[in-house]
């Protein structure tokens, strides 16, 4: 009784958080260059010594300027 339960919570609480989960989309766009454009604007944010939320939010307006969305 007690193993069902216990797989039942384990594949509930993964597909909770595969749900939720949210990437960087462009239409054309391969998840190789989607993840190289990622890494550019990181490194830039890191070049200006930013850290933290305003890092994250640097990181976001960059993607953006770059045709990308959050999906």
């Amino acid at each position: 009784m007690f193993r069902p339960l216990l797989c039942l919570f384990a594949v509930a609480t993964l597909s909770a958080c595969a749900s939720t989960e949210q990437r960087w989309h462009k239409d054309g766009v391969s998840d190789f260059d989607t993840a190289n454009f990622i890494s550019e604007c990181r490194f830039q944010t890191g070049l200006a010594k930013i850290k933290g939320d305003q890092a994250e939010e640097l990181l976001k307006h960059c993607m953006q300027a770059k045709g990308f969305r959050l999906k």
